[in-house]
């Protein structure tokens, strides 16, 4: 039986988080949108511009901290609809995208029109939409068949990526905790990341924890009671 590409139910399913919504602790993950980047061409000309992260998840830091310094993003423009079972050489956002506009109903991602920035280009610009693990992984989808013309069914994906999708999440409610007790952000996810990186006794890193589904919920609450401890050691 032929793989068919995916699409949303509904398109608010491809989003995370949009606009004024976007928490800004959130870390930089594959799929977030930046809009007033400034992009510099071959000829040295520059022109600002709206782009999407395209790097894989596992690719977008060097120490789990820092991002690299050469961030692989694609072009985003008006589109001439979300024409889901085809024109794979882009990403479609539709609606509740924030340059959506009676006029422009879509825009798109293009894989075809792709450049290098590094974090402070998009630091510089605004983060104006972030995708949800569905969005993230219909990209994902749409560029393997964009480069390879095969399809990959749409919940491998999820299966390969869902631990980062976890730590993602959880790293984002620390963050909102600990700027609560007077952290920066850069020192909140430092925090995590450290306390993700802690071995158990069995040997295995704490962060395995979020690969499995039944151990999620002790990775919470045992964040949550490490957070606690802190507070009441005045940290």
């Amino acid at each position: 039986m032929p793989v068919e590409m995916g699409r949303p139910k509904d398109p608010r399913d491809l989003y995370h988080a949009c606009g004024d919504d976007i928490v800004a602790a959130r870390p930089l993950l594959t799929g977030d949108v930046f809009s007033d980047v400034t992009i510099i061409e071959a000829d040295g000309s520059s022109r600002e511009m709206t782009v999407m992260v395209l790097d894989h998840p596992c690719s977008l830091r060097v120490d789990g901290v820092n991002l690299v310094p050469r961030l692989a993003v694609a072009v985003v423009g008006p589109a001439s609809g979300a024409h889901w079972s085809g024109s794979f050489n882009r990403m479609f956002l539709p609606a509740p995208f924030p340059q959506v506009s009676p006029q422009t109903k879509a825009f798109a991602a293009f894989f075809d029109q792709c450049y290098h920035v590094s974090p402070e280009q998009l630091e510089a610009g605004t983060r104006i939409a972030c995708l949800s693990p569905t969005g993230i992984n219909i990209l994902l989808q749409r560029r393997v068949k964009h480069f390879s013309r095969v399809t990959v069914e749409a919940f491998k994906f999820q299966e390969a990526n869902e631990g980062v999708y976890e730590e993602v999440d959880l790293i984002e409610e620390w963050c909102l905790e600990r700027e609560d007790d007077g952290l920066k952000t850069a020192e909140a996810v430092a925090e995590c990341v450290a306390w993700l990186r802690e071995v158990l006794p069995d040997g295995r890193r704490r962060r395995v924890l979020l690969d499995d589904p039944q151990s999620r919920s002790t990775a919470r609450r045992e964040g949550r009671a490490y957070i606690k401890a802190l507070r009441q050691q005045g940290r």
